[in-house]
């Protein structure tokens, strides 16, 4: 009888867990969420199927292989963490902002890239002598390109338009920070002292990749959406892998 109602326990357990996973869709906005989401539900079930009393051995190596990305987990986000309340505009002195773009819906800025030029506007607003660099390209679902829409949105707040330039090529981070470089030399700046404008949890990455590029890089990070955290430093963990070993 105990046995019987353990296996309809583990039973209802397994209808509860795919009933979640078919759900997914519903329940996360972003594509990496939902995946990362997906693959953690489906692992679970195929954990729950391996009995440890006999395979005690793997047991044991998936024990260590949780440790070890625990640990690189926790390592990983130290650094991201030791960014994320970058604000060194004031104290940088310069003379070019690099606002990195974050998605668009449509036409309609992401809460993500809204917040990263709300964090800009009080320097640049108060800074007229500065120049902005707006960087984003256009992907699946934008109609325009993300620099586009980051440029009228600081034209709408009052930043004149001949202060802002457009980098409406990149499709990621690096690219960002290489064509803005360009971007840059063909505006005949050569200054390479920057400030960085990006979620806080990106910061890291991005004065990381800035350094490679050959910029004397200064963050300023703007908070992230708090329901968007932890898919966020998620991501930021298999992107700081991609970073180092690339």
């Amino acid at each position: 009888m105990k046995r019987w109602s353990g296996i309809r326990k583990a039973k209802a357990a397994d209808v509860l867990l795919v009933l979640t996973l078919l759900s997914s869709p519903f329940l996360f906005r972003g594509r990496f969420g939902m995946l990362l989401f997906c693959a953690a539900v489906v692992l679970l079930l195929i954990v729950r199927r391996i009995d440890f009393k006999k395979h005690v051995r793997l047991r044991k190596t998936l024990w260590a292989g949780s440790l070890l990305i625990g640990l690189s987990f926790v390592a990983v986000e130290s650094f991201v963490l030791s960014q994320m309340g970058a604000d060194e505009a004031e104290s940088s002195g310069v003379d070019t902002v690099v606002i990195l773009g974050s998605g668009l819906k449509g036409y309609e800025l992401s809460l993500t890239l809204q917040q990263r030029l709300d964090a800009a506007l009080p320097y640049v607003s108060g800074k007229k002598d500065v120049s902005v660099v707006v960087s984003g390209g256009q992907g699946p679902g934008e109609n325009v390109p993300e620099a586009v829409a980051m440029r009228d949105y600081l034209v709408k707040k009052g930043i004149a338009e001949n202060r802002i330039f457009l980098e409406s090529r990149s499709t990621s981070t690096s690219e960002n920070l290489r064509f803005t470089k360009a971007v840059l030399k063909e505006k005949g700046v050569t200054d390479r002292k920057i400030l960085i404008v990006t979620s806080d949890y990106h910061m890291y990455r991005a004065k990381l990749l800035a350094k490679r590029e050959g910029y004397e890089a200064y963050g300023l990070s703007s908070p992230s959406p708090a329901h968007l955290k932890p898919v966020n430093m998620i991501r930021e963990y298999f992107a700081m892998i991609k970073t180092w070993v690339s």
